[in-house]
């Protein structure tokens, strides 16, 4: 069983938004949804732990975290300003989650928002399961956990 969720997204989101900052690098609101995304599906997988308890669903160009893309929008394909997350400035999320954002960044940054699209709901991922059964459902964590234990295992995280 997966234990509770201990953030909103947007702690999760501002945290990716500093670290990405701190290392000269902007995202877009797709980059970022994405990202938050994956980092989740590795807490998931690697630590039986998800990141953020808001619902991932299955919409046209992959999994969207709705409460983040709502939030973002308005940026487009432009960069979003750094602490224009929700009122989550405040809230710092754990080392340990920290350290994984940080890997997966490691991984992930230098890829932009249309290929990590294509990596997310690429035939096989959950959203694909998910979308086609119907536009805007939601994706189950233990979905989620099980296609990036997939990705561990055969060395593709």
């Amino acid at each position: 069983m997966i234990s509770q969720a201990p953030y909103d997204v947007f702690a999760v989101a501002d945290a990716i938004l500093k670290i990405t900052k701190e290392r000269g690098r902007q995202l877009t609101p797709m980059k970022l949804v994405k990202l938050t995304y994956i980092t989740h599906g590795f807490s998931l997988a690697i630590r039986n732990k998800p990141l953020f308890y808001n619902d991932i669903e299955a919409w046209k160009y992959g999994p969207v975290i709705p409460k983040l893309y709502h939030a973002t929008k308005e940026y487009g394909r432009n960069p979003i300003p750094f602490s224009v997350i929700g009122d989550s400035q405040d809230i710092d999320i754990a080392f340990d989650d920290k350290q994984l954002v940080e890997k997966v960044l490691d991984k992930y940054q230098d890829l932009d928002g249309i290929t990590l699209s294509y990596l997310t709901h690429k035939p096989g991922t959950p959203w694909s399961q998910v979308y086609n059964l119907g536009v805007n459902m939601p994706i189950d964590d233990e979905m989620i956990k099980k296609h990036y234990q997939e990705l561990v295992a055969h060395g593709r995280h």
